[in-house]
């Protein structure tokens, strides 16, 4: 019954716009929501607004969004642009083949897609490390950047770019990570368009980074709006990066 709840509460969000004066009259909103109203979304950040006003509809029986800030649009897990944030595995991973298919709608102010591995779980009640203190890979173009404690920086001779590319970020692409905590490796391939070959774009190597805890989709600000469907995790692969033959 709870997962059909939640199916229901996803259609009603992705939809069209719920809001009617007369219908929530008697609602007191946020400031959040009132200012999202004001700019009469589409899109991405419609779904953002129908969150938010069923949350100030039903305030003591719905989760505030301010933490999570994503929600399933179309089959896909979107970003809202509502804030800097991660979206992270329920459980944790070693040796692991992380694959998914992406694409970046917008972003006022604009940065690329990200996803961080080798992360550090918070705890309960515990502040969790800003991206999850996990290593950074941007896709679909191979940027970076390393959360460490201690380190926040684009790295050095631990990322390697494999290859230049200038994939169309606003296209979807397919996207393969090949990740082992063990030995702190791991290495990327992108296929854009769907179906064709993929290239190896970005590897990293620092055993010292290696991490056994989850993955994780990050918002890296306000305002960005991503895509991502058909993610599939597999436990200790036996062959090689898959996409690239």
């Amino acid at each position: 019954m709870a997962s059909a709840l939640v199916k229901d509460l996803n259609q009603v969000v992705s939809g069209p716009p719920i809001y009617d004066k007369a219908r929530f009259g008697s609602i007191v909103l946020r400031s959040e929501t009132a200012q999202v109203l004001l700019q009469n979304p589409t899109g991405q950040q419609l779904a953002r607004l129908n969150k938010l006003l069923l949350e100030d509809a039903y305030p003591g029986e719905l989760a505030k969004s301010v933490s999570t800030g994503w929600v399933v649009n179309d089959g896909a897990m979107a970003s809202t642009g509502s804030g800097r944030g991660v979206i992270y595995t329920a459980k944790d991973y070693s040796r692991y083949r992380l694959m998914f298919t992406m694409r970046h709608v917008s972003g006022n102010p604009d940065h690329q897609a990200c996803v961080l591995i080798f992360c550090s779980r918070p705890q309960d009640g515990e502040r969790p490390l800003d991206a999850l203190g996990g290593i950074q890979f941007q896709v679909p173009n191979g940027g970076h950047w390393d959360y460490r404690p201690g380190m926040n920086n684009n790295g050095g001779a631990e990322f390697t770019s494999v290859t230049k590319t200038k994939f169309d970020v606003h296209e979807w692409s397919r996207v393969e990570i090949l990740a082992d905590a063990s030995q702190g490796v791991a290495r990327m391939a992108v296929a854009q368009p769907l179906g064709s070959k993929a290239v190896e774009v970005l590897g990293f190597k620092d055993p010292a980074a290696g991490k056994v805890g989850p993955i994780a989709w990050q918002m890296h600000n306000a305002g960005l709006l991503d895509e991502y469907k058909d993610v599939t995790i597999e436990w200790e692969p036996k062959d090689d990066l898959i996409t690239v033959r």
